[in-house]
């Protein structure tokens, strides 16, 4: 009797909703950690792994390796896909956070250019494409394991502590930079900046260790345990479901474009265009993570209650038509504008984010880690990476502190009318047999 107990008490554990929403958020969370440590320790990455003489050059090299990361993305979309769709969400997802662990730690015990010379860029580069191949099936992979656990009435809100997950994650790099900036004063730019991507490396055994202790999705197990093996080719896909793949593109795309350049250029652009001081921009952009992390489950609850498409067309029409005037806002250089601006732009955000939940519950589930996870990064290598790089191009060439708000609305408007029309009401559905756009 003792031993059943302690059995059924065990898979109890491993089936608590607590637990299996930590385990899904908890890998995105570092994901996250990781590529904002990046981002925002650029330039003394620049200065350790680039030529001392030429910090123009230096800096442009560590932001085309940031670039290249979500080239390898797509890649690892395919391989972690067929993972979760034929071993399970779970084993790829404990794959994943693993690999994207050890390349980021990797990151941070790289010997520099003046130790190894021209091979410490090379390396660095390896670590970046790993990251970026491993990342391949995070985001995506996450969400469908918290919406296959999920009750039918409550998947938008599981799903939406994933994303709240990406902005804690932004946070706690964030923090994490600041303190040690604090700490270390002058030694974080001589070796300091290198113990937050160990740190990083940490946490994703703390993420492992959270996902190998919670179950399968019954999704899943249901189809692993039904006449046909769970699973179906690339070709598959493409050919049956290329519809709703494409809608997926095309609305990944546009969210990308609008994230990456509200948390990768912005504080960039706040420098540029209002003078605003890089601790102000950080104290800026950190509230209004931290706020949006607690938004977040809010869109949740109202996309469970009205319906996904609402908030996802909202998203879509936001992003046409504030992008522009937040932009204006921001140049005049008066702090309530500017932090009414970024509010306006972070609502959009959240909006377009809170589609997630759509569009992952569009696809069947043998299909729907792979269908989810490519287009998502192929838009995210194509618009998201590029996002910052083009958005400073465009001002560069043009000479206007407004071409990247044009940029992001010509984007807008040409995936407005695929995103009002071809992304369904999915309340509701089974997820077992998803719903295809026609």
């Amino acid at each position: 009797m003792t031993e059943t107990v302690t059995d059924h008490d065990r898979e109890a554990r491993r089936r608590s909703p607590v637990r299996i929403v930590l385990a899904g958020a908890a890998g995105n969370f570092v994901e996250w950690f990781d590529f904002t440590l990046y981002g925002f320790s650029a330039a003394v990455i620049a200065a350790a792994f680039f030529p001392a003489d030429r910090a123009s050059a230096a800096l442009l090299g560590v932001f085309a390796i940031y670039g290249v990361a979500f080239i390898a993305r797509p890649l690892g979309a395919v391989v972690f896909g067929r993972i979760g769709d034929r071993l399970g969400r779970r084993t790829a997802l404990s794959a994943s956070v693993l690999l994207m662990g050890a390349a980021t730690a990797a990151v941070g015990l790289l010997p520099g250019w003046a130790s190894i010379g021209v091979a410490a860029p090379v390396l660095l580069l390896v670590c970046r494409l790993v990251q970026g191949f491993s990342a391949g099936g995070e985001y995506t992979g996450a969400m469908t394991f918290s919406a296959e656990h999920a009750p039918a009435g409550r998947r938008a809100l599981w799903m939406a502590f994933i994303g709240s997950s990406t902005m804690l994650g932004v946070t706690g790099a964030t923090v994490t930079i600041v303190v040690f900036q604090a700490v270390a004063g002058d030694a974080f730019a001589a070796g300091g900046w290198r113990w937050p991507f160990v740190i990083g490396g940490l946490l994703s055994l703390v993420a492992l260790v959270l996902r190998l202790g919670v179950a399968e999705t019954p999704v899943f197990t249901d189809l692993a345990e039904g006449d046909r093996p769970p699973g179906r080719s690339l070709g598959y896909l493409l050919r049956t479901y290329w519809r709703s793949l494409l809608v997926l593109l095309c609305y990944f795309g546009v969210t990308g474009v609008v994230t990456h350049m509200f948390l990768g250029y912005m504080p960039t652009y706040l420098g540029l265009a209002a003078g605003v001081p890089p601790a102000t921009a950080l104290t800026i952009i950190t509230g209004l993570t931290l706020f949006a992390a607690v938004v977040g489950p809010v869109f949740g609850t109202v996309g469970d209650r009205i319906g996904r498409r609402p908030l996802v067309r909202a998203g879509a029409v936001g992003a046409v038509v504030l992008t522009v005037p937040a932009y204006l806002l921001i140049g005049t250089r008066d702090l309530p504008a500017i932090i009414v601006a970024m509010f306006a732009l972070l609502l959009v955000v959240s909006l377009l984010g809170a589609g997630a939940m759509a569009v992952l519950e569009m696809l069947p589930a043998d299909v729907r880690y792979s269908g989810v996870a490519l287009p998502y990064n192929v838009a995210y290598a194509v618009f998201a990476g590029t996002a910052p790089l083009v958005s400073q191009l465009l001002v560069d060439v043009s000479g206007s502190l407004l071409a990247p708000a044009f940029y992001a609305t010509a984007l807008a408007l040409v995936g407005l009318p695929v995103i009002l029309r071809g992304i369904p009401e999915t309340r509701g559905i089974d997820l077992r047999a998803g719903v295809v756009t026609s």
